[in-house]
């Protein structure tokens, strides 16, 4: 019988292993580093076109900024203006109060009979300084501003004796508070 000597032929069958085997490995991390190389040149391409976006919005956050603070500027603007055209409409709905309030004054003296020396007016209420021959021309006066629309209380403060022009007179203090009112429409404020 023949004998064959395999064991070459296994060592040789072994180094062709072990060489493939390296070479695969090596085959391997050169694939590996290729594809580490891939993928950062692909990471570093999106950080890129991230930092030009984020610049971008960067940019555009400060133009929205410029008008946002432009528009906050108009909106003060407008509310001040909106104050002022508030108190000017104040203003044309409550001019005619005080020609009316006089008006009313004159139509409640009594002719003849008495006068009025002082006469003052606030929001709420209106105190009248006076002179007059005698008390119940002060009681006809106090009535008639009692009966007025533009008076809720009417209150005789004080009346005095005095002598003027060698004639007996009441100086009389009365104070009447004004009737509430309503505010007017604004469309009638505006007309």
């Amino acid at each position: 019988m023949i004998r064959i000597n395999l064991l070459p032929y296994r060592a040789a069958r072994t180094k062709e292993n072990i060489r493939r085997q390296i070479s695969v490995f090596s085959l391997s991390i050169v694939l590996i580093i290729i594809l580490f190389w891939v993928f950062n040149g692909y990471l570093n391409g999106r950080i890129e076109k991230l930092s030009v976006k984020l610049d971008d919005l960067q940019k555009e956050v400060k133009r929205y900024e410029e008008k946002a603070k432009r528009v906050e500027e108009i909106k003060e603007k407008l509310a001040s203006l909106n104050k002022k055209i508030e108190i000017v409409n104040q203003l044309k709905a409550f001019r005619k109060a005080p020609p009316k309030l006089l008006a009313e004054m004159t139509e409640k003296v009594v002719p003849d009979r008495m006068q009025l020396t002082k006469f003052s007016a606030d929001k709420n209420s209106v105190s009248l300084e006076g002179m007059a021959l005698d008390n119940e021309t002060i009681a006809v006066f106090m009535t008639r501003l009692e009966r007025s629309s533009l008076f809720n209380g009417v209150n005789l403060k004080s009346a005095k004796q005095e002598t003027k022009f060698n004639i007996d007179m009441k100086n009389f203090n009365i104070v009447c508070k004004k009737a509430v009112t309503q505010e007017p429409d604004k469309k009638k404020a505006d007309k």
